[in-house]
């Protein structure tokens, strides 16, 4: 980081400034832009609550993934920062000091970071996103352009972007249909033509049957992961600790038992 955020004021003193000389003033927020990625503030302020027009106007903006701070509060870091710039575009700056304020740039300072690789439980949960959607989790990686062995915090707006785009362009049910039967023969390895015949069904499951497993579940009202696991234990008839210690023949029963029940 080249600057040092103790030379910078805080909206807070700012804020203390124009309470103290407009006791009847009033600043106004809204918010101009929002999805569940970016957020963009507008914040006004008067000189007094009768004033039919403000005498500033401020902007700020902020993505959910920036940082682990954002990810549960980007919200309200955008409605501050648009408060300080609001008030600096009028007079509240400190003589000599610099015009951002002390929060625009610890906003600068958060996405200056390393960015955070994402933990292998928020990775399973994209997949069981996709197979829930119908949606091949590579695919959506490819098409946002990032690699899922590497996913950080900054890839995840793209990734989401690229999962709402495939999934508006999902096509019609009867090549939905030829789509599953292909996803299927990818997941099994047919000897016959007319039926799937699982090679090696003592082996572990791979991810894609753990993962079409978890969003078949999900779809019978399993939502958590130990409803889920218990769910696979009772169809299996064995202990089970989690899912991902299934063998590709039990992936193989538990979807036949779901399937049979959905029909």
């Amino acid at each position: 980081m080249r600057f040092n955020l103790d030379n910078y004021e805080t909206v807070e003193a700012r804020l203390a400034k124009f309470w103290e000389e407009f006791p009847n003033g009033q600043i106004f927020t809204q918010i101009h832009h929002y999805d569940e990625n970016r957020v963009v503030f507008k914040a006004e302020v008067y000189r007094d609550i009768t004033d039919p027009r403000p005498v500033a106007t401020g902007f700020a903006e902020e993505v959910r993934d920036a940082s682990p701070v954002n990810r549960t509060s980007f919200v309200e870091n955008a409605e501050t920062s648009a408060i300080g710039r609001c008030l600096s575009n009028w007079k509240y700056q400190a003589k000599g000091a610099p015009r951002p304020s002390r929060e625009e740039m610890e906003k600068v300072a958060r996405m200056n970071q390393q960015p955070q690789r994402l933990t292998a439980d928020t990775l399973t949960k994209f997949r069981e996103a996709c197979a829930s959607k119908g949606l091949d989790a590579e695919d959506v990686a490819r098409e946002a352009g990032v690699d899922l062995n590497s996913l950080t915090d900054a890839d995840m707006p793209r990734l989401r972007d690229a999962f709402k785009k495939l999934e508006a362009a999902k096509p019609a049910p009867v090549a939905q249909a030829q789509n599953f039967v292909a996803q299927v023969q990818k997941v099994f390895e047919t000897a016959q033509e007319d039926k799937p015949v699982i090679k090696d069904p003592d082996a572990k499951a791979t991810q894609a049957q753990v993962a079409k497993v978890r969003a078949m579940l999900n779809s019978f009202g399993h939502a958590s992961f130990t409803d889920k696991t218990e769910a696979a234990a009772e169809i299996l008839n064995r202990p089970l600790s989690k899912l991902e210690n299934i063998t590709k023949g039990e992936a193989n029963q538990i979807i036949e038992r779901l399937e049979a029940r959905a029909k």
